[in-house]
């Protein structure tokens, strides 16, 4: 329960680095450097392609090839890190519930 604020920061975080309200070109350049690193740019990017001039699939690997290779990489490392910190808790008791 008390790691749902973090994960609103984070999620707003991504949401204004991944240009939903803003084009990632009108960002500034560290920003725009953030956003190489979150799939919801590539997803945005490639909705918006696909609304706008209705490309098949094959014409959008700029936004579908960075989708794959953010998802065999961050969901290997996600389950590892949460792995770790299962282990932490349980070997330090911090695995109680409160009601």
């Amino acid at each position: 329960e008390k790691g749902t604020q973090l994960g609103f920061i984070a999620q707003g975080t991504l949401l204004v680095v991944s240009g939903v309200y803003y084009p990632v070109s009108v960002l500034p350049d560290w920003m725009q450097f953030l956003a190489k690193f979150s799939p919801a740019t590539y997803a945005l990017e490639g909705i918006r392609q696909a609304i706008l001039d209705g490309p098949g699939v094959t014409d959008m690997a700029d936004q579908i090839v960075p989708l794959i290779v953010i998802g065999v990489v961050s969901i290997p490392l996600g389950l590892w890190v949460f792995r770790r910190g299962e282990l932490y808790a349980k070997r330090h008791g911090k695995l109680k519930r409160s009601g």
